[in-house]
């Protein structure tokens, strides 16, 4: 009778074995091909250390300038790449796109089959269907729309400059998008109406 237990035993310590093995040489994975890391928690990754910071984009700056413009952390047990580099991303983004299809997982399950959540091959047929909206040409024809909400946002800029203080821009990049797209469909909804004023 006191096989069995002993025998689950083994089985457990086993599979927690494997586990630490994989979950080590998942920590090893940049390591291997020579990618810098900061200092990380063997758990939680570098999402600690972030959870701790007071401004997330302010310590990803710091990473950058100790460890260069192309390094990777660990969300959790994820191995994610941190990239300051133009020319790299453009590599990735642009001209290699059908060789890096993949993105991360948003949403999933039901209704898995859109834009916000595909991956692989689904995600790189949905781009392929999108490009065409935002050609040259059809950029051009809203550029000056987008151009006044940019001189709205510079504004607004401008005061936080003249005041020293620090701010998210983030929030500001929101309300840019926010205020082009409001407007575009304002545009498009008094250009298709013929507005008749009674005196």
């Amino acid at each position: 009778m006191w096989f069995l237990p002993v025998f689950l035993f083994l089985i457990c310590i086993g599979l927690l074995t494997y586990y630490l093995y994989l979950l080590q040489e998942r920590y090893r994975y940049f390591t291997k091909r020579g990618i810098p890391t900061p200092p990380f928690h063997w758990l939680f990754g570098h999402l600690e250390t972030l959870w701790n910071t007071t401004i997330f984009h302010r310590q990803l700056e710091s990473w950058t300038k100790e460890y260069g413009k192309v390094y990777e952390i660990y969300q959790g047990i994820s191995p994610t790449f941190v990239v300051s580099e133009p020319d790299f991303l453009q590599e990735v983004f642009i001209k290699q796109f059908s060789v890096f299809p993949g993105r991360r997982e948003v949403l999933t399950g039901t209704f898995a089959h859109n834009i916000f959540s595909s991956s692989g091959a689904p995600w790189r047929r949905h781009r392929h269907i999108i490009n065409p909206t935002f050609s040259a040409a059809k950029l051009k024809l809203i550029s000056p729309l987008i151009n006044e909400c940019i001189d709205n946002a510079i504004e607004k800029l401008a005061d936080h400059a003249n005041k020293g203080d620090e701010f998210n821009i983030y929030l500001y990049y929101k309300r840019l998008t926010m205020d082009v797209i409001c407007k575009h469909k304002k545009e498009r909804f008094f250009s298709n109406r013929t507005i008749v004023c009674v005196l």
